[in-house]
């Protein structure tokens, strides 16, 4: 019973977790609040396995305010101690994709695959945190990466 439990709470993070996916990329489309939208997607996505470009796994947790609220801090589970990442990284680093990907919007019927391509987290620019921000946003269909680079972001080293 309690794995028919784990198992339809997993269904719904990963039906939520698409849910803000489709939201946040036709936000993109359409020029609409989208650091509203990725971070809707963020909070989604917590607790969710990721890995780093070298495949090492981590995964976040965001901070929460005694009223409960987000803080707006993530915890990073790959470090030993207090490795966190805040939402204005993530926010500068979807600012700058945000640069490449507008041009291609407009054009979007004729080439469908919008996403720009980012040979490593450094390429999207020197942000703290921009490894895991780098997994993350590939995670959610935002950048395109080489082939060698996704197959250690899926955790196939």
């Amino acid at each position: 019973m309690a794995e028919d439990s784990r198992e339809m709470e997993e269904n719904r993070r990963k039906a939520e977790r698409q849910r803000m996916l489709e939201a946040l990329h036709d936000g993109i489309q359409r020029g609409e609040e989208a650091e509203d939208l990725l971070w809707q997607a963020v909070l989604a996505y917590q607790e969710y396995p990721f890995y780093t470009t070298s495949g090492l796994p981590f995964f976040y947790t965001i901070k929460q305010k005694r009223n409960g609220e987000y803080s707006g801090e993530l915890l990073i589970s790959r470090k030993e101690g207090s490795k966190t990442l805040t939402k204005s990284s993530i926010l500068l680093a979807f600012r700058k994709v945000l640069e490449h990907i507008a041009p291609a919007v407009e054009g979007l019927e004729a080439n469908p695959d919008w996403r720009p391509e980012y040979s490593g987290p450094k390429a999207i620019g020197q942000i703290f945190g921009i490894s895991y921000v780098y997994s993350l946003f590939w995670e959610m269909g935002l950048i395109r990466v080489p082939e060698k680079v996704e197959r250690n972001l899926k955790g196939r080293l």
